[in-house]
């Protein structure tokens, strides 16, 4: 092919006496050509006195191998010293055709929607650039500075599609400005080819950010290329993969395994959050080794909702994915990682966060696993790691709308977990998990011991199957009461029958907003333990039982008291309607319980 290509180039030369369809070129015009062409600002030789001295095609094809070597880092061709690189002059027909044909380097396609009228670039990178609009236009972009340029191109025949072409390579970057953007978005049907040999990492380790790049290209059809960030390695900045192809709902084909190869750490934060989020086209597994080279420790929201919402990935997750990341818990880190691909299936790996040691964090396994379709049972190691005081929202609608999983509650799940309740800390934990069923085990949260804390357990284990809640389950909570502490914790379970004495036996003080709401809503329970709410008193709060009880039609008995007082009696100037006991008309004293708490 190569013979067959400088034939046709050294018969072109040999035709222009007769032709006249060439003009002779001189070295400046063949850099210039190249820099239009590829963005390189390849210099002279240093020998060479004027730069408007005639160029032959020894010279040609010898800037051909420079640019190869230039482009790809290392020498590829060596068409200078080939039979074709002779003394005979160098024409423009020759010249383009060479540095078009020959000259193989990385280069960025875009190809836009039909109908798409103009186009933007924004670059923020410093550097030499080159951009092929598709339809014959060509820019030269030479010694850029850092800072935003937007170029823009209106094409000839908007309602074709049209192929745009960048090449050239970054010498700097702005810090916490992405390096590249495209303001149409929408305009894109497909890419392919590789960006990282154009913004590539810095020899210092300065890295690009390619924060939202194509984030809301939903026209953006085809498979992620898988070479599109070679040339980038060693540690992340700061988003530098954050929301890069979120919302691209029509990308298809499998994720590829060596997307980020180069990428060995340690991360920043936001390193990879919702780099994939909402690209419910993708499919096949999530491959083993996409994280696996990655040596760091947890940093805050490295792994945010990275595959929220994949809903086409399939298999089981990869039990290595994490490998590397290793240390203390950091807020957010897997937060929502996983939510939403409901069609990963297969167990939980045990060992996936084999390598968290610590302390809990803010949201750190908030949401990870959420509406996923995980099977069979919750290790009971999975956090095995983690030990410390509570954090905010640390294992917040964690399993949340698992419906797969099942085998109970594992009873060691949070045996590191020690200290003061935290806000929110368990809220809605295994929340519509309903295949798991079976006996809440004793000593499930039992190193946790203090005072209440807003929406600690609300929702934790609503609508997750259970059948009986044991005696201790909140033995070490005592103190006031906070907002949403209990809210909804355990309605919506057809096979719960009972409660048991002194559940919340550590409960008192001043009731707060929510504290009770929904709590055991929609269950089989048959009857209300004297003082199951403590020894709570005084001025009443909002929503403090609002369907507490309410289509609890199995109860009967007397409805809930407090030291033999009913609760309507304890707050009678409750105005609003709490429908406490909504539909639960079998309570012995349903009739005289005033009408706005039934």
């Amino acid at each position: 092919m190569l013979r067959k290509i400088l034939s046709f180039f050294f018969a072109l030369f040999m035709l222009l006496p007769v032709a006249h369809s060439a003009e002779m070129v001189n070295v400046e015009y063949i850099h210039n050509v190249l820099r239009w062409r590829w963005g390189i600002e390849l210099p002279y030789n240093p020998e060479l006195k004027n730069p408007k001295v005639a160029a032959n095609m020894e010279y040609l094809l010898t800037v051909v191998d420079i640019a190869n070597e230039y482009l790809n880092g290392e020498k590829t061709t060596s068409y200078g010293t080939g039979e074709y690189a002779t003394k005979l002059a160098a024409d423009t027909i020759a010249t383009n055709n060479a540095i078009d044909g020959l000259i193989r380097g990385p280069g960025f396609y875009i190809t836009t929607v039909p109908g798409t009228a103009k186009f933007d670039i924004m670059i923020n990178a410093a550097g030499n650039f080159a951009i092929d609009w598709g339809d014959g236009e060509r820019e030269s972009i030479v010694d850029k500075a850092v800072g935003n340029i937007t170029y823009s191109h209106t094409f000839g025949n908007p309602q074709r599609a049209n192929t745009i072409r960048i090449t050239g390579t970054s010498t700097d970057y702005a810090y916490g400005v992405v390096a590249l953007s495209f303001p149409q978005k929408t305009s894109i049907a497909k890419i392919y080819g590789n960006l990282g040999k154009i913004f590539p990492t810095l020899p210092d380790g300065t890295q690009p950010r390619f924060s939202s790049l194509f984030n809301g290209a939903t026209n953006m059809t085809g498979e992620i290329p898988p070479q599109l960030f070679d040339g980038l390695y060693g540690a992340t900045e700061e988003y530098m993969f954050s929301n890069v192809f979120t919302n691209c709902s029509k990308l298809t084909g499998e994720i590829p395994p060596d997307l980020f190869a180069g990428i060995t750490g340690p991360l920043a934060m936001h390193a990879f959050e919702n780099t994939f989020r909402n690209c419910s086209g993708l499919t096949g597994e999530i491959p083993e080794t996409l994280f696996s080279r990655i040596k760091s420790e947890p940093i805050e929201f490295m792994f945010n909702q990275t595959f929220f919402g994949c809903s086409g990935l399939t298999g089981s997750i990869p039990e290595n994915l994490f490998a590397g990341i290793a240390g203390a818990p950091a807020a957010a880190m897997f937060f929502g990682t996983f939510r939403g691909c409901s069609g990963i299936k297969g167990a939980i790996p045990e060992n996936l966060f084999a390598g968290i040691s610590g302390a809990p964090a803010g949201s750190c396994f908030g949401e990870t696993f959420a509406f996923t379709g995980v099977l069979g049972k919750i290790p009971e190691n999975l956090f095995a790691g983690v030990r410390g005081a509570p954090a905010e929202q640390m294992f917040s609608s964690t399993f949340m709308g698992c419906r797969g999983l099942s085998g109970g509650f594992p009873e060691k799940l949070f045996a590191g977990i020690s200290g003061a309740p935290a806000k929110s800390m368990f809220s809605g934990t295994f929340y519509q998990c309903s295949g798991l069923g079976g006996a809440i085990p004793e000593n499930l949260f039992g190193n946790i011991s203090g005072a209440p804390a807003d929406g600690m357990f609300s929702y934790t284990f609503c609508d997750s199957g259970l059948s009986s809640i044991p005696a201790g389950l909140f033995a070490g909570i005592s103190g006031a009461p906070a907002e949403n502490m209990f809210d909804g914790t355990f309605n919506w379970n057809l096979g719960l029958k009972s409660i048991p004495d002194g559940l919340f036996a550590g409960i008192s003080g001043a009731p707060a907003a929510n504290m009770f709401r929904h709590t055991f809503y929609y269950t089989r329970i048959t009857d209300i333990p004297e003082n199951l709410f403590g020894n709570i008193s005084g001025a009443p709060a909002d929503g403090m039982f609002d369907t507490a009880f309410a289509n609890c039609s199995a109860l009967t008995g007397p409805s809930a008291r407090i030291n033999g007082q009913y609760l309507y009696e304890i707050w009678p100037d409750i105005s609003g309607d709490t429908n406490t006991y909504e539909g639960s008309t079998g309570l012995s004293d349903y009739d005289q319980i005033p009408d706005n708490w039934k």
